[in-house]
């Protein structure tokens, strides 16, 4: 009789511990039923979430690829993951294309780009719908202007400025001796805010354009990097980044030079500090100097005085160094001056947390004897984590690296990265674990003192995998996320504890 007492005391413990049941919520109904593999939670208000679905990746401009044409579907989900309602997106006016698809104000916001027929200038438009899924707002015209000759414009890019009250829309539009940049704002009753229409006097061959943004006052804000030619082969992706800034109401653009020629630099970040309202510049650099093969450039832009892009080098710890050392030397993925910084996260004092991620791309051709054809194929690579919290001097506070290793083919990496579910105590970085059948979702802890601790949201055994890039953290504690199981598309709610 004990011993039949100690198994289910056992029993009842193994249960009550670690993963269980109660951590994560499937939702009761697949969410895929219209062939839509593509799945993103935009927007939650206080009764549940806005879910956007697509027949191409969410994550890429494209609105073609072979012979299919994107489409779009938007659904909302009560919190118990139940489907209230779901209708299709089309572009309004039908001549257009659907240049973007966001939450602002508690309502969706769909921005519809087109041309004059007559003029050829570049028009903008918006719809905005509800809760219960009804137009608010339809095909209100917010922007119009001249484009210059030869300009070819590309897919808008939707900004938020860092108080929500107003929604930023810019166009990049290349032409021959330059970039034309057109944007536009939108007040917390969907009006038209500000205009503005600027160039910067760079090539579209040896230039490109990344991470806009836009402050409070209605500036904007993005990173222009020229390309550098170099005989050297490893350092042919040598980029020299500049911070462009706008002012509003300008019609000419400012540059700060962020890093040197000297400063090996591939990838950079910028987001707005709402609360000393600075612009912040960071990213990896090869430094020769460290351990680590690398250092950290931080910039400050004072939003108030913008006259300088004040910029300082971080050194890495001496247990970051270790690690990262030790990854570099198993020849895993890529150089740290070459991690994507994914997420910049301000902090109160004027420092920042940065989070970056080793993801890159390998491609290559083979040939084919049964078909006869030769074929391209793409490899995804996402692997370490590193999370750097940095004072606002430049100087390293803590490190910790999460190790993993995620590659897939020619699937843009659908469940490979990573999300973060940020609470006043920690931040969650969330991801698959060992993809494939045994996978399992974790969640690696980190406090403000850099502590790390590990937990488990799913068994191997529970047959599940997240999408995600495609999830969104909508409390303090919960994180919604699409998820496959058994071959079919849901939502999934993690609850962090």
């Amino acid at each position: 009789m004990k011993l039949l007492q100690r198994i289910l005391f056992f029993l009842i413990l193994l249960l009550s511990t670690g993963v269980n049941a109660q951590t994560y919520t499937i939702s009761p109904e697949n969410i895929d039923a219209n062939g839509l593999d593509y799945a993103k939670v935009i927007g939650q208000d206080e009764e549940g979430i806005y879910l956007l679905m697509s027949n191409l990746s969410l994550d890429s401009f494209r609105d073609r690829f072979g012979l299919r044409t994107r489409k779009y579907e938007l659904s909302y989900f009560d919190f118990n993951l139940k489907l209230k309602w779901k209708r299709e997106l089309s572009a309004q006016p039908s001549s257009g294309n659907i240049e973007s698809i966001s939450y602002f104000n508690g309502q969706v916001v769909m921005i519809t780009g087109d041309r004059d027929k007559s003029t050829g200038d570049i028009l903008l438009y918006t719809d905005v719908i509800n809760a219960k899924g009804e137009f608010t707002v339809t095909q209100k015209k917010i922007y119009q202007s001249t484009l210059l000759k030869g300009a070819d414009p590309k897919k808008a890019r939707v900004v938020l400025s860092p108080d929500k009250t107003k929604l930023g829309i810019a166009v990049e539009s290349p032409y021959n001796e330059g970039i034309q940049i057109h944007f536009c704002s939108i007040s917390e009753n969907f009006t038209p805010s500000k205009q503005m229409n600027a160039v910067i006097p760079y090539s579209n061959k040896d230039a490109e354009l990344s991470d806009f943004a836009m402050s409070n006052n209605e500036d904007l804000l993005f990173l222009c990097y020229r390309k550098q030619e170099s005989e050297e082969k490893e350092k042919r992706k040598l980029r020299n980044f500049s911070l462009q800034y706008l002012a509003s109401g300008s019609n000419s653009f400012k540059e700060f030079v962020f890093n040197s020629l000297a400063q090996m630099m591939t990838e950079a970040a910028l987001v707005i500090d709402r609360i000393n309202n600075k612009a912040i510049v960071t990213g990896f650099f090869a430094d020769k100097t460290s351990y680590a093969g690398a250092s950290l450039l931080y910039g400050t832009l004072d939003l108030k005085n913008p006259s300088e892009l004040k910029i300082a080098i971080g050194k890495l710890t001496n247990d970051a160094q270790t690690k990262l050392i030790g990854q570099r030397n198993t020849g895993a993925g890529v150089s740290l001056y070459a991690y994507p910084i994914q997420r910049v996260i301000p902090r109160s004092d004027g420092g920042a947390l940065v989070i970056a991620e080793a993801a890159y791309l390998s491609e290559y051709s083979f040939y084919d004897y049964f078909t006869q054809t030769f074929n391209r194929r793409i490899e995804f690579h996402f692997d370490n984590i590193l999370a750097l919290s940095v004072n606002k001097d430049g100087s390293i506070h803590w490190s910790q690296l999460i190790q993993k290793e995620q590659t897939s083919m020619d699937d843009e990496g659908l469940y490979s990265s990573f999300n973060t579910v940020l609470t006043p105590e920690e931040l969650s970085v969330i991801f698959n674990n060992d993809i494939g059948r045994n996978n399992e979702i974790v969640g690696h802890q980190i406090n403000a003192q850099g502590k790390l601790t590990v937990k488990r949201y799913s068994r191997p055994g529970d047959s599940i995998s997240i999408l995600p890039r495609g999830g969104k953290q909508v409390d303090e504690t919960t994180f919604i996320v699409p998820a496959v199981t058994k071959k079919r598309l849901f939502l999934m709610k993690v609850e962090i504890e």
